[in-house]
């Protein structure tokens, strides 16, 4: 009987010791990252948050996850199987309206090592996932300088006229915001906001000269497309 009761004093002590170790420093090998990003892409992050300037907001290393989502409709594996896909990815950066943070596009700054194999496939999927998603996605080669003009006319390919056009007086250039009307003669509303679209004219950029239709209420909406 005493032996008994020996075994089982043994048994718990070994029980105990166990469980202090399960709760060590050794159960959790982590250490701080120095910094979020490389030099180049801390440095492209400046460049692209001047040429977003007030009109909108820069976040960098942001989870795919957490700017789309498995769509609805799908059976619960598939919908695991589609999360898992993009839980353990992220965008470089993500440009935001700084009102609501609604994603205006995504921005992925390419290096060299995006011409390995696994990096081509890992790019091939999330272009079509944003693609399917109906999210804009960038893509700018790394290099040792950029030119605000042009990240400013990637971010912003469209935008409304605010100078005389084609030798028209500056208090005519109202004529190129006149309301849209579609086929049944019926104003066309923004899909985002529901404000009127109207017609404007890009005024720089390699769409400049062409009709678009935008929103009226921009630059709080930057809906647009071509009529």
């Amino acid at each position: 009987m005493e032996w008994l009761v020996l075994v089982g004093f043994v048994v718990i002590v070994l029980f105990l010791t166990l469980s202090r170790r399960g709760s060590s420093t050794d159960d959790y090998p982590y250490e701080p990252q120095e910094v979020l990003f490389s030099p180049a892409e801390r440095s492209f992050f400046g460049v692209l948050s001047q040429a977003a300037g007030d009109e909108a907001v820069i976040f960098g290393k942001v989870r795919i996850a957490d700017v789309m989502k498995p769509r609805k409709g799908l059976s619960r594996s598939d919908w695991q199987k589609a999360f898992n896909r993009i839980s353990a990815k992220h965008f470089d950066y993500v440009v935001c309206t700084p009102d609501t943070l609604s994603v205006i596009a995504v921005v992925e700054l390419d290096d060299r090592s995006h011409a390995k194999k696994k990096r081509i496939e890992r790019d091939h999927f999330v272009e079509n996932a944003c693609s399917s998603a109906g999210i804009t996605l960038h893509r700018v080669k790394a290099r040792a300088a950029y030119k605000l003009v042009e990240l400013r006319e990637l971010i912003f390919p469209l935008e409304p006229v605010e100078e005389p056009v084609l030798g028209i007086p500056e208090n005519a250039v109202a004529e190129f915001e006149e309301p849209y009307f579609g086929e049944a003669e019926q104003r066309v509303l923004c899909p985002k906001c529901s404000s009127e679209l109207v017609r404007r004219v890009a005024k720089k950029g390699a769409n400049k000269g062409a009709e678009f239709l935008g929103c009226s209420a921009f630059p709080k909406c930057r809906y647009v497309e071509t009529p």
